[in-house]
């Protein structure tokens, strides 16, 4: 994929999130549910410390399973909205996004790709990903949790990424193993989003994501 066309996909992509927001925002009562669940809620009212907290929330807000028996992007999709060519596009890969931990294996500035390692999957399936930001400012070794979502030939991120350093691969993948066999089966997506979004916040490092 060409950069500007992947700088337009990027641009509808974020249109769309504004969209989903939109709607699952109607429901308060479960925006307040994960509100809380991330530790922005104080029982009045929504707290962010920046506005990366606030894109937090509707990252995990529109993705994630809570009260209800499916996820917000699925609703909004089942609720048939009026979408662009383009926005379907991104609606497809929304709708198929892949969340794990992931390292870095490979730069390449040039094309603006990195490519990526799926640290929770047996078989370390890799991924290219296509990301101004991180293809320009991440090392090999990087580790990070985020969402891949597949569009066109390559993948994006969803946009809210938990970076980390490499020294911290093997704490992190004895955290999330030790979560697992505690709850006697593998994490689900919520569950995983929530325990790294808890390390990021205690040793975490911020990556950008473009």
């Amino acid at each position: 994929m060409k950069v500007e066309d992947y700088k337009a996909v990027r641009q509808t992509g974020k249109e769309l999130t504004s969209k989903i927001f939109k709607f699952a925002i109607k429901d308060k009562d479960e925006l307040y549910y994960a509100a809380n669940i991330l530790g922005c809620y104080d029982g009045r009212t929504l707290v962010f410390d920046s506005d990366e907290e606030f894109d937090t929330l509707t990252e995990f807000l529109i993705f994630e399973k809570f009260k209800q028996n499916t996820t917000v992007v699925r609703r909004f999709y089942n609720s048939n909205p009026e979408l662009t060519d383009s926005e379907k596009e991104n609606m497809k890969g929304i709708l198929n996004y892949h969340a794990s931990l992931f390292e870095v294996k490979g730069v390449d500035s040039n094309k603006n790709t990195i490519v990526l390692v799926d640290l929770l999957d047996p078989d370390r399936k890799e991924f290219t990903l296509m990301d101004i930001g991180l293809s320009h400012t991440s090392a090999v070794g990087l580790i990070f949790y985020t969402r891949l979502l597949p569009v066109q030939d390559i993948y994006m991120t969803s946009g809210v990424s938990f970076g980390f350093e490499n020294n911290f691969k093997d704490k992190l993948l004895g955290i999330i193993s030790l979560a697992a066999f505690k709850k006697r089966n593998k994490l689900t997506t919520t569950e995983l989003f929530v325990l790294m979004h808890k390390r990021y916040h205690q040793f975490g490092m911020n990556i950008k994501t473009v």
